[in-house]
């Protein structure tokens, strides 16, 4: 026979901000073609590269972000074996 003893904890969450963690990463495609930008760090580079399309395509306006942020699970009364 097998025991378990199960204890039920409070848990938050946020961004993880271990050292070692990867950044936030920022994506852009234009919405009238298949164009994107390359992955970045730096949400400046993919909106410069939003400008640069537009400026050689006036009328793809619209564009869809995807950002890949990172998370980490934390208990709040105590640490879990």
């Amino acid at each position: 026979m097998t025991r378990s003893v199960f204890r039920y904890l409070r848990w938050t969450m946020g961004p993880e901000s271990a050292p070692e963690a990867p950044e936030m990463v920022h994506e852009l495609e234009c919405m009238s073609c298949d164009s994107a930008a390359d992955p970045s760090e730096e949400f400046e580079t993919t909106r410069n590269w939003a400008f640069s399309h537009t400026g050689q395509h006036p009328s793809h306006r619209g564009y869809r972000e995807t950002v890949t942020r990172f998370w980490r699970m934390t208990p709040t009364d105590g640490e879990c074996l």
